[in-house]
């Protein structure tokens, strides 16, 4: 990534920097598998840092990010390819991608063990949240960055020796690992294998993994995105081990920084830097989900965005519990932009409340692009925007009409606070 290749030194990027954990890489060739296999784990744990860039193929799946971390949590990760047809898939589908792959890639993140800083470079915008956001591409599997499970490799795993190979000019020494139990139960702490087996290419020389490469077990997401003879490789080149901590990142000068905050709805009112009425979903008995809601602020320049589930429960034995979603803001994220442009170019225009509102079915869109299934899932959003503040109001199972009382509500009690 662009920050962390500015220490480069004249070995080149594609040149590793060896350590050698107080052995040498002739001991490493001849090592016993079991002592070969304690040598990683102990290199594993000493390991202060390294910079790689990552890859990630799964099926249609692929991610390539240049990586930094360092210990004990520190965590840089700018993405450079994003493909995963799936993420574009449910944008066409419902609209609620956070970000599609095109705009991940390019996107760069920081973890400093609390929060993370999603720094959007080509807006100039950065979003904080308080915990590791890192967009894994499976997310049943935490793979970005992600070294630890060399630590428990002797504990956890049946290793047999494979035949070495060279990756990248770099000798390796190859390891089949087979978890020795699918499920572990320690007082609290419940481990579930989900590979039901692997390999690991370890560079002979710096004891680092080059290439892993499982199975994941037939109950796992992933097992059925990449099909019944799929498997997930994981490699890393341009390896650098390091030692020295890297500086605290900080949004370059000029950066729009947004803050996340969950907090219950009764205190949005307070925040929000414009007028927000949710009286006609009380009116219609829709109350906020798990009574939070998400903000999205910026405080220094008044701009913010939210959202909030609503739900209405069923009285009737067969009377299914109905859904709402709201997200408004004075200012459009990434996922407010892109529905606010699939209304303009599909959707119908309507008045409400004398203002002008776009409605969007997506059953039409289903039916294009995952013809098959059943379409009455589909959800519905109106979008409308007055006095500068934008609103998407998307639920499924909602008949028209009510979903029109919804919006009035909105559209006639929000907006700016001056015009209000």
């Amino acid at each position: 990534m662009r920050g962390l290749d500015k220490q480069r030194d004249s070995l080149g990027i594609a040149a590793p920097i060896c350590v050698y954990y107080g052995s040498t890489m002739a001991t490493n060739h001849d090592l016993s598998t079991p002592a070969f296999a304690h040598a990683i784990s102990e290199a594993c744990r000493k390991l202060s840092g390294f910079e790689a860039t990552q890859t990630i193929a799964a099926g249609p799946i692929r991610l390539v990010a240049r990586i930094g971390l360092h210990r004990p949590d520190s965590l840089a990760v700018e993405y450079q390819t994003y493909e995963n047809p799936l993420l574009d898939l449910e944008d066409r589908l419902t609209g609620d991608a956070e970000y599609v792959p095109d705009e991940l890639a390019g996107l760069t993140l920081h973890f400093d063990g609390q929060r993370t800083w999603l720094h959007d470079t080509s807006t100039g915008v950065c979003v904080v949240r308080a915990s590791r956001f890192l967009f894994e591409p499976l997310p049943e599997f935490a793979l970005v960055g992600e070294i630890a499970y060399l630590r428990d490799l002797p504990h956890d795993y049946l290793l047999r020796e494979r035949e070495p190979e060279t990756i990248d000019a770099r000798q390796t020494r190859v390891l089949a690992l087979k978890p020795k139990r699918p499920h572990g139960t320690h007082a609290f702490k419940a481990v579930s294998f989900l590979a039901s087996r692997a390999t690991v290419a370890i560079d002979a020389e710096t004891l680092f993994p080059l290439r892993l490469c499982f199975t994941p077990v037939r109950a796992s997401h992933a097992h059925r995105v990449i099909g019944a003879d799929g498997s997930i490789t994981v490699s890393y080149s341009s390896v650098r081990l390091t030692s020295d901590a890297p500086s605290s990142f900080a949004p370059p000068e000029g950066t729009r920084v947004f803050h996340e905050d969950s907090l219950p709805v009764g205190e949005l009112a307070g925040r929000l830097p414009f007028s927000l009425s949710l009286a006609s979903f009380d009116d219609a008995q829709f109350v906020p989900f798990d009574g939070r809601a998400l903000l999205v602020e910026d405080a220094d320049n008044d701009r913010a965005y939210c959202t909030v589930p609503f739900v209405r429960r069923g009285t009737g034995e067969d009377e299914s519990a109905q859904f709402v979603t709201l997200r408004v803001g004075n200012y459009l994220s990434r996922n407010m932009a892109r529905r606010r442009l699939a209304a303009a170019e599909l959707g119908d225009e309507l008045t409400v409340d004398g203002h002008t509102a776009r409605v969007l079915d997506r059953r039409s869109l289903w039916e294009k692009h995952a013809p098959g299934i059943d379409s009455s899932q589909a959800p519905r959003e109106l979008s409308f925007e007055r006095g500068g503040v934008f609103g998407f109001l998307i639920g499924s199972h909602i008949e028209a009409d009510e979903f029109t009382r919804l919006a009035t509500g909105l559209i006639g009690r929000s907006g700016d606070a001056e015009s209000t």
